[in-house]
């Protein structure tokens, strides 16, 4: 889920875009986006929602090794 999430910010939002660099379906694209939403509770219609989960991304990417 968090390649799926990290590919959509990266993508600046497109379904489209995003589920090709990830090499799904858009509809599974879609549904896995709608599990995680539900699984962390993250509203991805909200600008400040998607900023905050863009940054902690960005934490997690720096510090893995």
């Amino acid at each position: 889920m968090i390649d799926t999430l990290t590919a959509l910010l990266d993508s600046v939002g497109n379904v489209l875009s995003a589920s090709t660099s990830l090499d799904v379906h858009p509809d599974t694209f879609r549904y896995r986006l709608w599990r995680a939403a539900g699984i962390t509770g993250i509203d991805l219609n909200d600008p400040e929602n998607r900023f905050a989960a863009m940054l902690e991304l960005g934490i997690m990417r720096a510090d893995s090794p």
